[in-house]
């Protein structure tokens, strides 16, 4: 994908997914890799073609399970 800079990181939707997860008591985890490396969600058919290629903005940035599900049933 592609690298994300302090703020895609460190941004507030970052901290407002952290915060949801402590309070659900959720423990935090070290990163163990790349945490600029951006996220992404990629969906590859049976086939080997891409149906869907997400490159996200941020550790929260994620395509909504509709989305995906619409293009498993279109396939």
């Amino acid at each position: 994908m592609l690298s994300s800079s302090f703020w895609d990181v460190w941004g507030p939707k970052t901290w407002w997914v952290y915060l949801k997860r402590v309070l659900t008591g959720e423990r935090l985890r070290k990163s163990e890799g790349d945490i600029y490396q951006r996220s992404g969600d990629v969906l590859i058919d049976p086939h080997g073609i891409v149906s869907l290629h997400h490159i996200g903005t941020g550790p929260a940035d994620r395509p909504d399970i509709e989305t995906i599900l619409s293009k498993v049933h279109s396939v």
